[in-house]
């Protein structure tokens, strides 16, 4: 399997076009072509759709795609492998998160880690929930934090925190005032929510069938960090766990618990193959830490 083919798909789902992924390679769109085309003969798979002028991914494309950018990746670190080996320095931390987890959990864990262990390098990442799960799952990653429950025989998952759903709306707003808030409480509110397929999502849609109600999103973001700022801008309302609105809040938002209490769990997801280092214990130290503290200052608001 040529490189250069890998490198190819890689640019064409960036970019979404074979002329662009051609040109930015340096190479003519009729050699693209080819090399593409060889690509999905070589391992089977149509890895798109043609639709007119545009390649459109297909379901096999977007699963190939996670692992090819993970190996391009490792292949591209490769120098850095080496000096670090060369130079005697071997420890090193590879750590990815869910979004909605990197400021209150990742961040403050990362900096009390680097602090106390400023010998360990520490790469991290900040992916979606699907293609978190594969990394770790494949050990591209030491450690992940992300949404529980989890049903993968390739993870080892532990718990680390719970959090209550709250309703996030600007802080001036009507509801604001109200104790808890439920499926039917929204039904004339502007639904901020995130895009099919993650899993807040998910969760989201869940809590409206439990009471009969059809999720009417009218502003789909790909950020609950986005969405929370929307609903600080007066765009709508969202439903979240309360730690990225907690932290961009500041008086500008209001949380209402949900009604009926529904918790969302927070875990550690580990390599179920790969045993923990020493430095990945050390860093789960820092991640209970950090979990903590950021349970008490919830708790404080």
């Amino acid at each position: 399997m040529k490189l250069q083919a890998l490198r190819l798909f890689l640019r064409i789902m960036e970019l979404g076009s074979l002329g662009t992924a051609a040109q930015s390679l340096n190479m003519s769109q009729s050699a693209a072509s080819r090399l593409l085309a060889g690509l999905e003969h070589e391992t089977g798979l149509r890895l798109f759709h043609r639709d007119r002028m545009r390649l459109v991914p297909t379901p096999e494309g977007t699963t190939f795609f996670a692992e090819v950018r993970r190996v391009l990746v490792a292949i591209d670190d490769l120098p850095r492998v080496a000096q670090r080996v060369a130079g005697g320095t071997r420890a090193r931390l590879r750590i990815v998160s869910m979004p909605r987890f990197a400021a209150s959990l990742l961040a403050p864990a990362v900096a009390h880690f680097h602090r106390h262990h400023p010998e360990v390098e520490i790469d991290v990442a900040i992916i979606h929930r699907r293609e978190l799960e594969l990394a770790v799952a494949n050990q591209s990653f030491d450690l992940g934090i992300g949404a529980l429950p989890l049903d993968n025989p390739g993870i080892e998952a532990r718990p680390l925190m719970t959090l209550p759903a709250v309703v996030v709306l600007p802080a001036r707003h009507p509801l604001a005032r109200r104790k808890s808030l439920g499926a039917r409480d929204l039904a004339a509110e502007t639904l901020v929510v995130l895009g099919p397929g993650t899993q807040l999502r998910h969760d989201v849609e869940t809590m409206f069938a439990a009471e009969g109600v059809a999720i009417r999103p009218s502003i789909v973001v790909d950020s609950l960090e986005f969405a929370c700022r929307l609903v600080a801008q007066g765009a709508g309302v969202a439903i979240a766990d309360p730690l990225t609105p907690a932290a961009l809040g500041a008086g500008r938002l209001a949380l209402v618990p949900w009604r009926p209490r529904t918790l969302f769990n927070v875990g550690v997801l580990l390599p179920a193959l790969m045993p923990p280092s020493r430095s990945v214990e050390q860093f789960l130290e820092a991640l209970r830490r950090a979990a903590k503290e950021a349970g008490a200052r919830l708790a404080s608001a």
